[in-house]
């Protein structure tokens, strides 16, 4: 997704789609990381699990290439928020996609953005505990981002009931 993210700066002009590393946000969650959230949230969800990119959506004024995760991302999402409870809005949404950013385009100019995707299918990933913070507003963050790995595990699954 970064040279998707980078086709997007190059051809619309867009810094807001170079702000993020590629991820799929799972939730905003408030104050620091729970003690053992990633591992809780690797045994909510079954191994054999996979995800298949599936073209772009405009949420909340921000482009993701959606993902079908075949409720995977639901159930993380669930899992997080009931292990930590949901804070704040975030800078940009938290959705079943990759954060493609561009919330720096005019709302005329964003039908126009339709990004080439890969096919591109995964059975392997990171869940990664990390921290955004800006001191712009909601509208213009992607403006003085700054973004933190807190901790990170790879996602494989439970295995068995």
């Amino acid at each position: 997704m970064g040279k998707v993210q980078a086709g997007i700066f190059a051809e619309h002009g867009l810094a807001s789609a170079l702000a993020l590393p590629p991820m799929i946000p799972i939730a905003f969650l408030p104050g620091a990381p729970v003690r053992g959230l990633l591992e809780d949230l690797e045994g909510s969800v079954r191994a054999g699990w996979r995800v298949r990119v599936a073209g772009c959506a405009w949420v909340e004024g921000c482009l993701f290439a959606v993902v079908e995760t075949g409720g995977l991302w639901a159930a993380l999402r669930a899992a997080a928020i009931a292990a930590a409870g949901e804070g704040p809005r975030g800078p940009f949404p938290a959705a079943e996609g990759f954060c493609l950013g561009c919330t720096d385009a005019e709302p005329a100019a964003r039908p126009r953005i339709v990004p080439a995707l890969p096919e591109l299918a995964f059975s392997s990933c990171t869940l990664a505990a990390m921290r955004f913070e800006s001191p712009r507003q909601e509208s213009d963050w992607w403006r003085e981002l700054y973004w933190e790995t807190i901790d990170e595990k790879p996602l494989r699954g439970r295995r068995g009931p």
